[in-house]
Parts: C-alpha cells; structure tokens; sequence
C-alpha cells in the first residue's frame, strides 16, 4: 500500500509541477499579448495618422460648410468622400466610416468606405454608446479595444469638428491575426505544455490509486466485517449528510437468536447473520441503506418518494423470505423468523435519536406480541390520529395535558428513588394521548411555551405533594429560546425550595451554534440546585464533547444499547465504556429499556446508579 507520505508527497510535487504550469502559461500569454500589443500601437499609429489626414481633406472639401447637412445635401461631395473612405480600406483597417449623433442621441451613417457591410446614408448603427459619447463630450480621440487570445479588435475614433464643435466620429476599425513568427516563436513554449500535461496525468493517476486505496481502507472501517453491511460508525455520517424526512425505518430483530448460539454454536449464529444480511440485500434497492445495528438487530432506511406504504411492503418481503430460508450449518438445518417494528414518519420527531428509538419500540412491541410480526405503531394508537391544533387548545383550556410519572429505581436497593415526567393529552373520550401526536403541531409556536409551563409547574406541584425527586425533558432549541427559557427561570424562582428535586432531561446532545449561551443559561439553571441529566447517550452518533462546556450531573444511557445488553456482547462492551466515562467525570448512571429479568440481570452487576423500564414499572398518572 502507498503510505499516507507518499500521497502527500505526490500532492505537493503535483502542486508545484501545476503552479509552474500555470505560470509559464501565463508567461506566454503576456509575451503573445505585448507582442500584439505593440503591432497593434504601430497599426494604431497609422490609423491616427491616416484619420488626421482624411480630417484636413474632408475639410478642405467642405469648404467652411456644416458637416451633416452637406452630406445629405450634396450628392457629388458625398460620392467624392465615400469614395475616398474607400480607398483607404485595406486588409489592415477594414472598416472606415463617418458617423453622426442625431438628437435623440443614435448614431448614423453619413459615408462608410467599407468594402463589405456597407452603411447607407442615415442608417442607423448600434454602437458602445458611452465611449462615442465620450468623443463628443471630451472632444478628444479615444479607442476602443476588444481582445481575444489570437485576434485583436480595435476601433479609433477621431473627432470631426464644425465650428470648434464635434459634429461627427470618424471610425477606423481594423483586426489582424496574430502572425506566424509570434506562433513560431512560441512553439518551443506551448510544447513545454504537453510534457507538463504528461507529468501532471502521471501524478493524478497515481494519487487516484493512492485514493482509492484509501477509500477501500476507509470503506473496510465503515462496514461490519461480518455481513458487509454498514456499522453503527457510520450511521453518523449517514444522518449527518442525509435529510431523514425522505427515509422510513425499519428496525429489524432475527428472533430467538441466543438460542440459534446457544444450541448450534456461534459460529451456527454467523451462518444465520450472513443469510438475513443477504436477505435484507436481495429485498432492498440500490437507495436503500442497511446497518447492522447490534448483535442480530439491523437498521434499515428505506427512501421513499410518493408511495407511503414501501416500508411495510418491503418489511412484508423481508419477513416472508425470511420465513421460507433454511440456513444450513453442516448437518443442520436452521429456521428462524424476524420481528419488525417501523418508523413511517420520522420527519414528525424532534430528533433522529427519537426516530430511531421509535422503530425500536415498535420492534419491541413486536417481539412482545409473540414475534415473527410487524408493528407500525402502538395498538392502543393503531387508530388515532394527530391532534389538530384546535383539539390542542381545547385540552389546554379543560386542563386534559397532564403528566404520567415512570419510576427510577436504585439499582442496589431496588428502591424507588425518583421519577421521570412524561406529557400526555386526554382526549374527551379518555383516551391517553403520547407526545408523537400532537407535539409536532405545536412546536415552535405559543402553544409550545404555554406546554412548558404546565408541564414545569404540574411537575413542581407534584414534587411539593409527594416530596420526590422528578425529572422533566427539554431539548437545547428550548434552551435557547428566551420566552421558554423565560418560562424555565420563572417556575424555578417561583418554587426554590424545591429546585434541587428537579432534573432537565436534555434530549439533543449535538453541541449547538452558540454554545457558550447555551452553557451560561444552564449554569444559570444549576444554581438553583436542579441537576442537568443526558438523555439517550450512545445511541451511536453522541458528541462527547459535550462534557467539555455543559456542567452534565446523570447521563441516561440510550436503551438500544441496554434493551440488548443480554445478548449482545457489543452492546455490552459500549456499556461498560459509557460507565468508565462517566465515573471518571463523576456523573451518575441511568440504563433506561429494561424490559425483561434476563436484562435486569446483567445491568445489575455493572456499576449503574439507576435503573428504568417496563419490566421494573409502568407510567402511571399517580406516583
């Protein structure tokens, strides 16, 4: 392999063989233009010479008569003159004429010596207006140049005067080609171009092989050496460079996996990972992109454009396929099936975190449905709808938004020891609303400011009732904006004795533009003694520099990593380098997702403060 050297190297000697080039052709390029330049003074030499002359003659003719008027009137002098114009016309000065400005201010023939194009008495021509105008202003010649690489154009203009006024131009055009000695002389130059030409292909090529070296290298770091399949390191510069509102997601999960490893061998279990793998390849399309997510779960992003169905349609095939294939292991014969859960609108979510923990959710309801299934969304909201804007006011004004409490337990004593505040809306019917449908409607408007404010102070009212620590989510654009924050500051003012029990769960955690006002409003916040919590953190796009400027107390870890933690060895390996982290900062540990007794098993013997799940408690409206 070339060695990152030789490409710099390569690069600066392809730097320097360009910059010579470039000079040497400009080089040329001025001698050829003085060269020119200086045929081009002695031609314009003549043509001012040869103007003064057709000038005294033309005045000589006149006889003390007005220009204009004599030429329209006298026949025989115009004949005499256009004649004359034309004799002076030569290969050198094509083009020699007279022309006159009328009072509107065009300009038109009074005699053309020219030899082809030939103007006719009063005809008008368009021409640079203000450099003629400047002959009649300034009452001096002037010239007119138009140059290109082989052929320069130039135009002298002389005055023609009628009692010490200028009355009409005299045009003088001429154009030569360069000659023959200046290209003759320039050969030995413009050859010297086609060896540095050669040089310059010769380094181009070999820095393309050193790229595409670099690229296959590159590659290999992107994609998870056993499926070929994109790795989760690359699923931030995907998000990053792709707009997510033209994907759907697909979180997929090869069911009873541990079992496969468990009863044929692990190398049985890559067997079946390289089979789906193929699976997901053969069902998807060019601009599909798939990640191998963790252990047996995959990531897919399905680019959609008008039909809104494809996710499903796609997970329809993936799941039957799978249902069909025998992955075969020496003697064996293996079947498995896959559960399915699908974000079909991730454009509706704050943030791509939210999203994909969307589709996760989904899966994981599918796997508690029994597996082998596909779920779009919740079955309790299979059939709502989003919230319109008016349903929205119409809770604010009947207090129906309120807040559901998820326990936090201590890891050690299984105790209870604070809660997280999560929104929701009742519809008249009772129906309990999520956040998804009707978050979205309202955000960025008053109606948004207002839900912050009920959600802070229904927190602090229960904080005051119960006397425990809760936990409410905001995202930095909430920080940042100065009528929410405004809102913040208040609620806590207004309840400091019971500040130091509030925690802000940050939802966003890429480090915003203006960072220091973001750092100065929190601090502003953690002097009243509410601590400052990280949510979703190592979902696989994290930005740890984030510890360097915000004053972070808990960090949550993402429940994609926990909710497989039992099975992958992965997942648990980035666990374990989160909690390094975070007891070297001295920040507390929350593992969030813990839906099941063999989840729970595994987090317990890890140094984690705080655990969080369905499995250890619900939401509920009561605490």
């Amino acid at each position: 392999m070339i060695s990152k050297y030789s490409t710099a190297l390569y690069t600066f000697l392809l730097v320097i063989i360009v910059s010579i080039f470039i000079y040497i052709y400009f080089l040329v390029a001025d001698i050829q233009q003085n060269l020119s330049k200086n045929m081009d003074d002695i031609i314009l030499n003549n043509a001012k010479e040869l103007a003064q002359n057709i000038d005294t003659k033309l005045q000589s003719d006149l006889h003390g008569r007005p220009v204009v008027k004599t030429f329209y009137n006298d026949e025989t002098f115009r004949e005499k003159t256009t004649k004359e114009l034309s004799l002076l016309a030569t290969s050198s000065f094509r083009y020699v004429y007279i022309l006159y400005r009328d009072k509107r201010g065009k300009y038109r023939y009074l005699a053309d010596g020219s030899h082809a194009e030939k103007g006719d008495l009063g005809q008008p021509l368009d021409v640079i207006q203000s450099k003629w105008d400047k002959v009649y202003q300034t009452k001096k010649e002037t010239v007119l140049y138009q140059q290109q690489f082989q052929t320069l154009w130039t135009t002298y203009l002389h005055p023609i005067f009628y009692k010490d006024k200028v009355v009409a131009v005299l045009a003088i055009d001429f154009s030569f080609e360069v000659p023959k000695q200046i290209k003759t002389a320039l050969k030995p130059l413009n050859r010297s171009f086609l060896f540095i030409f050669g040089a310059i292909f010769i380094l181009i090529l070999l820095l393309s092989i050193e790229f595409y070296v670099n690229y296959k290298t590159r590659l290999r770091s992107f994609t998870d050496s056993l499926t070929g399949l994109y790795n989760r390191y690359y699923l931030r510069i995907f998000l990053e460079k792709n707009r997510i509102d033209t994907y759907q997601i697909l979180m997929l999960d090869i069911d009873y996996f541990k079992k496969v490893n468990d009863t044929y061998g692990h190398k049985a279990g890559d067997i079946v990972l390289v089979g789906f793998a193929d699976i997901l390849k053969e069902y998807t399309r060019q601009e599909d992109v798939i990640f191998r997510y963790g252990g047996e779960e995959f990531l897919l992003f399905v680019k959609i454009q008008d039909d809104k169905t494809l996710a499903k349609k796609v997970a329809q095939r993936i799941k039957e396929s799978v249902e069909k294939e025998i992955f075969l292991y020496e003697t064996q014969s293996i079947k498995t099936t896959v559960s399915i859960g699908i974000n079909e609108y991730p454009q509706r979510f704050k943030t791509i975190t939210q999203a994909i923990k969307y589709a996760d959710e989904m899966l994981y309801i599918a796997k508690r449905e029994g597996r082998n299934c596909i779920i779009t969304q919740k079955d309790t909201y299979k059939e709502e709808k989003k919230l319109s804007i008016e349903d929205i006011k119409g809770a604010f004004e009947q207090n129906r938004v309120i807040c559901y409490y998820q326990a936090i337990f201590n890891a050690q004593s299984r105790e209870i020891e604070k809660y997280e505040a999560l929104v929701r809306i009742i519809k008249n019917d009772g129906t309990v609303i999520p956040p998804y449908f009707f978050l979205e409607q309202i955000f960025g408007t008053t109606l948004y400011t207002e839900l912050t404010h009920v959600v802070i102070e229904t927190v602090f009212k229960k904080i005051e009732e119960a006397g425990v620590k809760i936990s409410m989510n905001l995202n930095f654009s909430d920080i940042m904006d100065n009528k929410i924050f405004e809102t913040i500051i208040e609620a806590i003012e207004k309840n400091r004795e019971y500040a130091p029990l509030l925690t802000i769960e940050l939802l966003e955690y890429e480090l915003p533009e203006n960072i220091d006002k973001v750092k100065e409003r929190i601090e502003q916040i953690c002097a009243y003694g509410t601590k400052i919590s990280l949510d979703d953190f190592g979902s696989g796009y994290a930005n740890y520099e984030i510890f360097k400027y915000l004053p972070i107390d808990v960090l949550k870890i993402d429940g994609s990593l926990i909710k497989d933690i039992a099975d992958s060895q992965i997942s648990l390996k980035i666990v374990k380098s989160i909690i390094l982290l975070a007891n070297e900062l001295n920040i507390e540990i929350v593992a969030e997702f813990v839906h099941s007794k063999e989840v729970l098993d595994v987090v317990s013997k890890l140094d984690i403060g705080y655990l969080q799940g369905f499995y250890l408690a619900e939401p509920s409206q009561s605490i």
